[in-house]
């Protein structure tokens, strides 16, 4: 976690764009569904384990490619928060993202210098707004609250459009941070069962998320934990 938001703030020095993936089991689950969403998502720059299942399947590749802990959305956007002197940010997407912010007083409330809580339709038009606001008000760090697919292929447009900006998709970090929202106690969460605790206080919104799409996510997983192990480089 530490490592990244490092990675991430130097790159927002460099004005070195990046596209900051928080990579989940719903994620992986949608390559059994459209493989093609693999190509996408590949692209990103900084791909970080945002959940347990992906740390625990690192380990069946070894010392060398073993993810020592993972690094969620939510943890990302509240270290950022929380910092001594936040760069100028924007957030797109999310319910009701100002009264998240509000929680995090005055500093992180004048840092956001754009946000957009309405309806996303990924129009040109409307791409090519966000992408004028955004260079306008000189914005290094944007955070995607948006989810699903729709997520992904607006931080894969803007990161073309605004060359020097660090994207980040974080789903329904705000919501969960928010006066409203609320964490698994820290014992679920190092077991994995985050999934289980929100699962409880939204049945309505997540039980085909987590009962219908995790378990194909989690085969792919396992699948791919007894795969012959093969040498690769990455650049």
């Amino acid at each position: 976690m530490k490592q990244t938001l490092e990675e991430i703030l130097a790159r927002i020095g460099q004005k070195r764009g990046t596209w900051v993936l928080t990579l989940n089991t719903e994620m992986i689950a949608r390559f059994a569904r459209n493989p093609s969403s693999h190509d996408l998502l590949s692209q990103a720059d900084i791909i970080t384990a945002d959940g347990m299942p992906l740390v625990w399947a690192s380990r069946f590749k070894g010392p060398d490619q073993a993810i020592p802990e993972r690094t969620t959305g939510v943890d990302l956007v509240d270290a950022y928060l929380r910092l001594p002197s936040i760069p100028a940010y924007a957030v797109i997407g999310g319910v009701d993202p100002a009264a998240t912010l509000a929680l995090y007083g005055e500093p992180a409330v004048r840092a956001c210098r754009y946000l957009f809580d309405g309806r996303v339709d990924l129009s040109a038009d409307q791409v090519q707004e966000f992408a004028g606001a955004l260079r306008e008000k000189e914005v290094r760090m944007l955070f995607l609250a948006l989810g699903g697919e729709k997520q992904d292929q607006l931080a894969f447009t803007l990161r073309k459009a605004v060359p020097d900006l660090v994207v980040a998709g974080i789903g329904g970090s705000f919501e969960i941070l928010g006066p409203q929202g609320g964490r698994a106690p820290r014992w679920m969460q190092n077991a994995g069962l985050e999934w289980l605790f929100r699962l409880t206080r939204e049945p309505g919104r997540l039980w085909r998320r987590y009962l219908v799409h995790y378990p194909a996510g989690l085969g792919l997983l396992l699948r791919d934990c007894f795969k012959p192990r093969v040498e690769t480089s990455r650049h």
